[in-house]
Formats: C-alpha cells, sequence, structure tokens
C-alpha cells in the first residue's frame, strides 16, 4: 500500500515538472506590426519574433525578401498570431535556424515588390527604429543592450539592398539607432563595388547565372588581392530530385513521405527529369503542375499545396531550389553565418561575455531545454550540422568555397585542472572569451570557461597548484625529448656493435661528437674509441685503373672460351 502510494506521488512529481518545463520554454510567437509612413501614406509592416531566453537574444538578424515576395513568407501560417503568413520552406528553414542561434529574427515588406533605395531605405530605418524603441517584455534583452549587434540576410533585389544599401543606413543613423551591422549574406544578387564593402560579407550564387557569378568571382578575386575585409563566396549547384526530395527539403511536416514520392514519380514517368534527376527544363517555363499539382479536372493533385501557385506555394519554390538559376537557398546558410560570425569577432572582444550570459541558472536552463521538443537553442551541433552542404550532388559536385579570410578550426588545449568541456551544449555559436578568442563553439563553453576563470581568480592556490604540474609535466617531456633527440642523432660505427642496453640513470658529456648521454654509454665509447687507436684500420686504397682494365680482358677472354 504504501510502496504504491509513493509510486504515485512519484509519477505526479515528475508530471508536473514536465508541465513546468512545457510551460516555461513555449514557443515565442511571431509578431506582425504595422507602422504608418508619412512620406507616400503607406503603412509599413514588418513581422518579428524574439527567442524567450534568460540570456538573449544575443543579436537581431534582418531578412529581407526577393521581388514578387513580402514579409508573411518567413514565417509559418497560425491562425492566432499571423493568419496571413504563407512558411515558404526555405524562408521558414532560414529564419528558423537564424533564431535557434538565439537571435531575435525580422523580417520587413518592401513598399512595392522589388527592394529599391527609395522609398525602402527610410522605411527600413523607421522600422529598425520603431523595433529598437520597444521595452524588455517585447524584445527580452536587446532593450538593455547599449549596442545590439546585427546581421543581415536578403536574396534577390533583397541580396542587393543588404549589400548596397543596408551598409549606409547603419552609417548614415548609427547616432540614432542602439544597433550596429556586423555582416550581411547576399544571394543571387550582384556585389558593390570593392571599394564599398566595408563590413563581413558573404555572396552566395548559382553558377547557371553567369553574369552574377562572373560579378562575384570578380568581387572575391579583388578583395583577396587588395582588401582584408572577410568575404566569403559560396556556390549553389542544380540538385537532383529523388523519392524524398520535397519532405526533405522542407521543415517537418510541410509533405508527408508518400506525397514527394508521388510527386517524384509523376515528374519522372511524364519526362521532366533525365536520367539522374536533374530537372529537364526551366520549373518558371514548363507545364509541370499539370502532372503534380493537378488538372483543371482535378487530377493528379499530389502535391498538398495544390495548385501551387507561382511565388506563394511550397512546391513552386522547391521546383525553383532544385533548377538553381534564380532561387533562395538554404544548403549554405548555416555555414555562411558560421563564417560571418567568426569574422565579424575574430582578434577582438566585440561580444560583451558577462552582458550575454548574465546568471548562473542559464546552463541548467539549456540543459533542461536540449531534452524538450519545440523551438530555440538545441543539443550542440555535430560536424554536420554546421557543415550544411548542399546535399543535391550538384552537376560538378560540391564546389569549395572561397575567402580571403584564413579561418582557424579545432579546440584550444585548457588547463588540465578545469576537467573535462561539458558534452551537453547549446546549439549556438559564439566567440570565446580571451585568451582564447580566437576560437568559436557553444555558449555552454563560454560560460564554461568564464565560470572556470572566475574560480581560479577566487582560488590562485589552484591555479598556482596546477602551473607547477604543468612545469613539471613539461620539464620532464622537454628531457625526454632532448634524450630521444640525442638517440635518434647518435650513430655509432657498426664495428663498435650495439650500445649496452642497460645504463645508468645520469646524464653527463659524452666524447665528441656524440653529445649527452649516461656514464655507462660513456665508458663504452671511450672503450671503443681506445681500441681504435691501438688497432687504427689500414686505410682503403682506390683500385688502379689499370688492373681494372687487365681484369675486364681476362673476364671478356674467358667468356670468348
Amino acid at each position: 500500500m504504501r510502496r504504491s502510494i509513493a509510486l504515485r506521488f512519484v509519477r505526479l512529481l515528475f508530471l508536473l515538472a514536465f508541465v513546468m518545463v512545457a510551460t516555461a520554454y513555449e514557443k515565442s510567437p511571431v509578431v506582425t506590426e504595422t507602422i504608418g509612413d508619412d512620406s507616400n501614406g503607406e503603412d509599413i509592416q514588418y513581422l518579428y519574433k524574439v527567442p524567450k531566453l534568460s540570456s538573449g537574444p544575443r543579436a537581431l538578424f534582418l531578412l529581407f525578401h526577393g521581388c514578387a515576395h513580402d514579409a508573411f513568407d518567413w514565417f509559418e501560417k497560425d491562425e492566432n498570431n499571423c493568419p496571413k503568413c504563407r512558411g515558404l520552406p526555405i524562408e521558414v528553414s532560414i529564419a528558423h535556424f537564424a533564431y535557434e542561434q538565439n537571435m531575435a529574427v525580422l523580417a520587413i515588406s518592401s513598399n512595392k515588390g522589388c527592394w529599391q533605395r527609395n522609398p525602402d531605405a527610410s522605411r527600413v530605418y523607421k522600422v529598425l527604429k520603431n523595433f529598437s524603441e520597444k521595452d524588455g517584455t517585447d524584445i527580452g534583452d536587446l532593450a538593455h543592450k547599449e549596442h545590439v549587434d546585427v546581421y543581415a540576410f536578403g536574396a534577390s533585389s533583397g541580396g542587393t539592398f543588404v549589400s548596397h544599401v543596408l551598409p549606409q543606413i547603419f552609417e548614415d543613423h548609427f547616432g540614432h539607432l542602439k544597433m550596429r551591422l556586423k555582416g550581411a549574406i547576399s544571394q543571387i544578387a550582384a556585389p558593390p563595388e570593392v571599394e564599398k564593402i566595408t563590413l563581413p560579407m558573404v555572396f552566395s550564387h548559382m553558377p547557371k547565372d553567369e553574369r552574377i557569378a562572373r560579378a562575384v568571382r570578380n568581387t572575391v578575386d579583388q578583395m583577396q588581392k587588395s582588401s582584408d575585409v572577410p568575404v566569403k563566396e559560396s556556390e549553389l549547384h542544380p540538385m537532383k530530385l529523388h523519392e524524398t526530395f520535397f519532405r526533405d527539403n522542407a521543415p517537418p511536416g510541410y509533405y508527408e513521405t508518400y506525397e514527394s514520392e508521388k510527386m517524384f514519380e509523376a515528374l519522372k514517368t511524364n519526362g521532366y527529369l533525365d536520367d539522374e534527376g536533374y530537372l529537364k527544363e526551366d520549373p518558371r517555363r514548363s507545364d509541370w503542375r499539370d502532372v503534380v499539382c493537378g488538372s483543371l479536372e482535378g487530377e493528379n493533385r499530389f502535391a498538398p499545396d495544390s495548385p501551387c501557385e507561382n511565388n506563394k506555394s511550397w512546391t513552386s519554390e522547391l521546383m525553383n531550389v532544385a533548377w538553381a538559376s534564380h532561387e533562395m537557398r538554404f544548403d549554405t546558410f548555416a555555414e555562411d553565418v558560421k563564417f560571418l560570425i567568426e569574422a565579424s569577432h575574430f582578434g577582438n572582444r566585440a561580444i560583451e561575455f558577462e552582458d550575454e550570459l548574465d546568471d548562473s541558472n542559464d546552463l541548467e536552463f539549456h540543459e533542461k531545454r536540449a531534452s524538450q521538443e519545440g523551438e530555440g537553442p538545441a543539443p550542440a551541433p555535430s560536424a554536420r550540422d554546421f557543415d550544411l552542404m548542399s546535399q543535391s550532388g550538384g552537376e560538378n559536385g560540391r564546389t569549395p568555397t572561397r575567402t580571403n579570410r584564413p579561418t582557424k578550426r579545432g579546440q584550444p588545449e585548457f588547463p588540465s585542472h578545469w576537467g573535462p568541456v561539458p558534452l551537453l551544449q547549446t546549439r549556438d555559436y559564439r566567440q570565446y572569451p580571451p585568451p582564447y578568442d580566437e576560437y568559436f563553439g557553444s555558449g555552454t563553453v563560454v560560460k564554461w570557461i568564464l565560470k572556470q576563470q572566475d574560480m581560479d581568480r577566487e582560488n590562485p592556490e589552484r591555479a598556482a597548484k596546477n602551473d607547477e604540474e604543468e612545469a613539471t609535466k613539461q620539464s620532464g617531456d622537454d628531457e625526454d625529448d632532448g634524450e630521444a633527440e640525442q638517440k635518434e642523432k647518435i650513430e655509432f660505427p657498426k664495428r663498435w656493435g650495439d650500445p649496452p642496453e642497460i645504463q645508468t640513470m645520469d646524464y653527463v658529456e659524452l666524447p665528441p661528437p656524440y653529445g649527452h648521454g649516461s656514464s655507462t654509454l660513456r665508458n663504452w665509447i671511450e672503450e671503443n674509441l681506445r681500441r681504435d687507436a691501438e688497432f687504427r684500420l689500414p686505410k682503403r686504397r682506390e683500385k688502379p685503373e689499370v688492373e681494372e682494365e687487365e681484369e675486364e680482358e681476362e673476364e671478356e677472354g674467358g667468356n670468348e672460351l
């Protein structure tokens, strides 16, 4: 009876703990804002999403759509918070990855379709000003930072805007915005002139668009020769279609496996794919919708977003992704974000660590959060997570990215008395504090480093004892290395035979040119030198050439016989 009651009590505690964790780390909602634009009388719409973390958000990530799109493409449809959201798969993947890095994400709609310097520059400034004036209940720690680090991504005209116009907005309004632009990713857009690139940039392009590809390559070549501003080139090649292509390249829940299989089979059976699985024609000009998204009679409706309206449907976007001529892509986004974070913080302590990691509960929060389903930082990324190369098997395979920035990989060697690095780590990507600021990794490791450094400051004997142990160990290693090196250098005459296997542990000078070693070895060398002096070998005489000729003639005569 008592055991049964105890088991029920334990189960109740587990259930209560689960409910508390689930409610404490709920998903952040998408917020839609509308502000007036006095210049032309049209309203400005923008959407944002802020991580609910005790130490965040760490930065702001701006998202700029392409032509014929708007800010509602970046977030999934939600009847309560965003009923107008379309949630296109690539846009959602990009926004969610930035959000997982503990960054607030903000998407702005252009005035009319494609982005233009006027009037969109003033509209973007008004949005940033409006957002920065919000309090902590809306935007968390961003409201209290002296300066907010900002990163940006844009595609097509949005890519042109983030590389040509956005840096000028931040420069012109630096005194009015508590923000600083740290880097930008410009996708499928021509880069600006080299002298106008003043902050880290990634230029991501599709080689099928030869004009943009040529412009990017020329810019990167010039930057490598004449500039120390970090830049990177990423190439996006066509992708092979396969049975689960649509399911694999969209967020979870967009396509069921059987739907993706039927869509692929319809394209293959009706001749839209070549023998390797690539699209034969530009999907913007072919009639593939008839076999995948349903004809006028309602047949062949395999796609869940039928009739697959251009620029507004998941399937339409993924078909353009596979063709790879002019479409937004997620393939290299994680790798590009990682480059920007490293490039914008390399060599200086641009991140205020104490400001970002504010309390001791943060690590416990992440450890609990890692086991929960939902949004927010997840367990530490594997090499695959932060190396999201194109899985397309493109025309020429994966082309190595080009950059003028030397990157340092791996992890530093920490003091041994700190113990092992935490195994359970958050998924964010941060610069380590000095003296390890040439390296980057999880915020959990940053927290751990700061904690260990604080413990060393509070208890100097702890660090001093470790230094002594390290010095002793290093001295022993040096002696071992010296002895090993000495053994490698010493070569005795073969006639002496092998040195004594059993030797004393002392370390004395040996007869020249044999360096140093044990007294046993010294005595052995001296004995052999004495013998050589007493029984010196005669010098080898060179064989006379005449005798050699006579011997050759004799050999020839013998052969004749």
